[in-house]
């Protein structure tokens, strides 16, 4: 399957275009995309993943426009089409 991947400040500046595609195979969730997001591109590494290999806390992300917190999380499943965002951290105050 196929899905369209966004990233946004700061991510995106590791990356040559904003928009990937990314082939996953039938199945596969939010958590296996990230992982093939940073097999293509390694850079993405360190501000996505800490230092024991898990998801940075603070890395948001949406499918189809959706948070995943208000699916399944970071195992919600993702279906050809899909669109996948990954966010910074927003603050403020």
């Amino acid at each position: 399957m196929r899905i369209s991947v966004e990233l946004f400040f700061p991510f995106r500046r590791e990356l040559p275009e904003g928009r990937i595609e990314l082939e996953l195979p039938p199945g596969a969730d939010v958590e296996a995309a990230i992982r093939a997001l940073v097999d293509r591109f390694p850079t993405l590494k360190g501000r996505l993943y800490d230092a024991q290999g898990r998801l940075q806390r603070f890395v948001s992300a949406l499918v189809n426009r959706t948070s995943v917190q208000s699916l399944q999380g970071y195992s919600t499943r993702l279906s050809d089409g899909d669109e996948l965002t990954l966010l910074p951290p927003v603050g403020g105050g």
